[in-house]
């Protein structure tokens, strides 16, 4: 009982009542691809979090461990625990394997005692070796056993393997499936890719009882196109977006951030968005 009360207020923190709706930034990138453009001052950019409503923010551990501090200083974001790391998004890289590769780098006992509200893992399906899926759902059942005795949120990560058995990572019927699949292995939020479509999504949402957030993949290529896909995210009645590369590598991340926690939380259109953000310069589409 203590143990699904714990998970209940924890979850309350990333997903806000009534509505049980989050925005939340992936910061996780620098763990699978190092020094990446916008995680160069990762102070100023949890500063900018904080002032912006971010509800929650994925870390690494050693971030954790290092700006931890600066999220109670800042009254926030609360902190996701990323416990996995991968090389799946290496692909046509010099440093690239023929399959994406993910282990377990840390627990739910790290997240416990550093103060988290959730921990998040990868789960990657259809790789050209099974093995690797094997691996990869051991880990995740090994996790959410550890996160249900310690009544800790585990956000599940549903995608496709890339560069493998599935020839569109972003088809809806096969973000249907995977998402599906993390459900049952016991997630209590699944984050998941793009289906397509905001009708696939829709669809998704409807038949899924569990809140579903959006990652935002590479970025649309503006900062508008990023503030038209959290739209339609919404509009599909997913739970929200959990976006990283689309939002610290934005033009202007600030207000991009400000526009997205009007979208999410506010049901706002886009250009009220952008009215209330404070761009320096209106963003246009790619």
């Amino acid at each position: 009982m203590s143990q699904a009360l714990g998970k209940k207020i924890r979850l309350s923190r990333i997903l806000a009542s009534p509505a049980r709706k989050g925005f939340c930034v992936a910061f996780d990138h620098a763990l699978q691809l190092g020094a990446l453009r916008g995680l160069d001052t990762p102070e100023a950019m949890l500063d900018d979090m904080a002032e912006a409503g971010v509800d929650a923010v994925i870390l690494p551990l050693g971030s954790a461990m290092r700006y931890g501090r600066r999220l109670v200083d800042n009254g926030g974001p609360s902190l996701i625990l990323r416990l996995d790391q991968t090389t799946m998004w290496r692909e046509g890289g010099p440093l690239a394997y023929a399959d994406g590769h993910t282990r377990l780098v840390a627990s739910v006992e790290d997240a416990v005692r550093l103060g988290a509200e959730a921990v998040i893992t990868y789960l990657f399906v259809a790789h050209n070796d099974p093995d690797l899926e094997t691996a990869a759902f051991r880990d995740n059942a090994l996790v959410n056993a550890a996160a249900r005795e310690a009544g800790m949120v585990h956000i599940v990560e549903t995608m496709g393997a890339r560069g493998a058995l599935a020839g569109d990572v972003n088809d809806g019927d096969f973000v249907r499936f995977h998402v599906r699949v993390g459900m049952e292995m016991g997630a209590d939020v699944v984050k998941t890719d793009w289906p397509g479509s905001e009708a696939a999504l829709r669809r998704i949402v409807a038949e899924t009882p569990l809140p579903v957030m959006l990652a935002g993949g590479p970025g649309s290529g503006s900062d508008r196109g990023t503030l038209d896909l959290v739209h339609a995210i919404v509009s599909a009645g997913a739970a929200g977006i959990l976006f990283g590369r689309a939002i610290f590598q934005a033009e202007e991340p600030l207000a991009v951030m400000k526009a997205c926690r009007a979208l999410v939380h506010d049901g706002v259109s886009v250009d009220e968005a952008i009215e209330t953000a404070g761009f320096r310069r209106r963003p246009v589409a790619a």
